[in-house]
């Protein structure tokens, strides 16, 4: 019965040290053009720094093709834990975000929690927490001066 019992305990123990994961579900919406592919990035808290900068510490990077008004963006088995996203309409495929001469975007882009800043928004004004095992999140394209 004590060799049951430890095992049992072994057991459970073991169980909640597992690390626990997630879906992330992202709808984009917005979408003007039927043009192009959605590229999105997530960050984790590691990859704060680069948010919006650069993809160096990016956790996961997805695209999907732009097929109509909305798309549906998901990544599967994220560990519980701070992220934030960014993406963009590549709308003609050539893997950047392009930008006007003085540096502004001039593809539709979003963030997570659709932050409209004078600037690029911190990954603080974007992040959110994943602790559930599915989260949906709505991400809106806009493009510099809400065109």
């Amino acid at each position: 019965m004590k060799k049951i019992l430890t095992l049992l305990f072994a057991f459970l123990f073991s169980a909640v040290s597992f690390a626990q994961t997630g879906t992330l579900k992202i709808k984009v919406s917005g979408i003007k053009s039927h043009k192009g592919n959605i590229k999105a990035a997530l960050y984790n808290e590691e990859g704060k720094e680069s948010f919006l900068k650069d993809l160096k510490n990016v956790y996961s990077k997805k695209q999907t093709a732009v097929t109509g008004d909305e798309v549906t963006i998901i990544f599967k088995n994220l560990p519980y834990g701070v992220y934030a996203v960014s993406l963009f309409q590549d709308e003609n495929n050539n893997n950047i975000l392009d930008r006007a001469k003085i540096g502004f975007p001039i593809e539709p882009y979003g963030v997570s929690g659709n932050k409209k800043t004078f600037g690029p928004p911190r990954f603080d004004d974007c992040k959110f927490e994943l602790k559930t095992p599915l989260l949906y999140k709505n991400i809106i394209l806009g493009s510099f001066g809400g065109k």
